[in-house]
């Protein structure tokens, strides 16, 4: 993500636009700035469940994508994994 390079992580459930400048759209989530990611690479938010934070094993595979647990919960693998 984009703002991994000026030292900020990328926005895992916002796209909400806080603030926008010449590296790109921000977010605030956990009272942090993020960068929002413009074409955000986990399709479970639509679902109604997070994104895994990174590229775990899968657990389960369905029409929708792949799903790992993190905390016991369900989560959906980002497709750039």
């Amino acid at each position: 993500c984009w703002s991994t390079r000026l030292g900020f992580n990328c926005c895992t459930n916002t796209k909400e636009v806080v603030y926008s400048d010449d590296d790109g759209d921000w977010g605030i989530e956990n009272n942090q700035w993020c960068g929002i990611i413009k074409s955000y690479p986990c399709w479970s938010i639509a679902l109604g469940y997070q994104c895994c934070s990174s590229c775990i094993d899968v657990a389960y595979t369905d029409s929708d994508g792949k799903w790992g647990v993190e905390n016991n919960n369900w989560c959906g693998i980002p497709t750039n994994c």
